[in-house]
């Protein structure tokens, strides 16, 4: 190997990502000087710092010492999400083709339940696959709620996140299409237990990717403050969607309890408070997200010195 080669690897990289000699010893937590001398031939790294930079640059420990291909990307960020959402999308739309048809035929069929099923199937399912698949495969994530350029991101383990929220939300949504399909195609008369099962839905849904979120904080996020950051929002999203989930519950115990029916001036005024509220807590969730962006644990530390 030239010996030159790491080096001139080192700068060749970080140029590519445009990152300064001070953010990539930021990361390193070395001094800019030490990235420097590094860059120039004048010391070599740690053992450990190579592989921090492998991870870092995404590529091969090899190829940043000069022993591959420099254009050749990383096995590391080689994550694709497979076929295996793609069956669970199709034993969905088979549920929903099979309660149709069974439904016409004994005249039980609901315009409502359809509705739900389709919308768990094609807007959620199908449409949540196709957008994390296209993210992963062209390495472009602004649109993921939550993503922030200014953030130093492990691409690599985003990708493993979006692919395991991806798997988890399909066999989710099959799932729920299939109990939905089965507790109304055989007309078990618990409309009731509709309402409980979407609601557990949308809690399970939310509830899921916040935990995966949450377990994988230390890999996604390169600095120690954004992790903070982070683990500190979870508790806030927490409390929103229990509170949103308890509100549409309560919602659909008093108009089942009641016996109101939808399209009425009761329904539409228990509704109209359900949205009021479901806007309160938003506001507050996105007013208490934006003090915590805002809010720097190396302030905080000093403080507590």
């Amino acid at each position: 190997m030239n010996e030159n080669q790491l080096a001139e690897n080192l700068m060749y990289y970080r140029k590519k990502k445009g990152w300064s000699q001070e953010k990539v010893s930021e990361y390193l937590e070395v001094s800019r000087q030490a990235v420097s001398k590094w860059e120039a031939n004048a010391s070599r790294p740690s053992s450990d710092n190579l592989i921090k930079l492998a991870q870092l640059f995404e590529v091969d420990v090899d190829t940043l010492l000069g022993n591959g291909d420099r254009e050749k990307p990383s096995t590391q960020g080689e994550i694709s999400i497979g076929k295996t959402p793609w069956v669970f999308i199709g034993i969905s739309v088979l549920c929903i083709l099979a309660y149709t048809i069974h439904s016409a035929f004994t005249d039980i069929f609901s315009i409502g339940i359809f509705i739900c099923m389709f919308i768990l199937c094609i807007p959620i399912q199908l449409f949540l696959h196709i957008y994390f698949s296209n993210a992963i495969k062209n390495n472009s994530f602004n649109g993921i709620a939550g993503f922030d350029d200014r953030i130093e991101y492990n691409i690599c383990e985003v990708k493993k996140l979006l692919a395991q929220i991806d798997l988890h939300i399909g066999i989710l949504s099959t799932v729920y299409i299939f109990l939905l399909c089965v507790i109304n195609g055989i007309n078990l008369k618990m409309q009731w237990f509709n309402g409980i099962l979407i609601v557990v839905y949308i809690l399970n849904f939310i509830t899921s990717i916040e935990m995966s979120n949450y377990k994988m904080i230390d890999r996604i996020y390169r600095r120690e403050d954004d992790q903070k950051r982070a683990k500190r929002s979870i508790p806030v999203t927490a409390i929103y969607t229990l509170t949103l989930c308890a509100g549409i519950g309560i919602t659909g115990i008093v108009l089942e309890a009641k016996g109101i029916e939808n399209n009425t001036l009761p329904a539409m005024k228990i509704c109209g408070l359900l949205i009021l509220g479901i806007m309160i807590a938003t506001v507050g969730f996105l007013f208490a997200h934006s003090k915590i962006k805002k809010w720097n644990p190396a302030n905080t530390n000093d403080n507590n010195k």
